[in-house]
């Protein structure tokens, strides 16, 4: 991937066509979003925190009318 954005938001996509393809669910009530290095939990300076900055977030939200 040219950047860590990309990455990012490979990443959440893979999650959504994961959703999609096996359980069925309306793509169109989902959405992937990348970070990327703009909102990480932990420090990249350490191996471990950059394994921690690798995660998918997935919030489950009432359908608004």
């Amino acid at each position: 991937f040219p950047s860590n954005w990309e990455l990012s938001a490979a990443r959440a996509a893979s999650v959504v066509r994961y959703f999609q393809e096996e359980t069925g669910l309306d793509p169109r009530n989902m959405e992937a979003v990348g970070r990327a290095l703009y909102d990480p939990v932990a420090s990249n300076e350490t191996a471990e925190g950059r394994a921690l900055n690798r995660r998918v977030n997935i919030i489950i939200a009432p359908k608004g009318d």
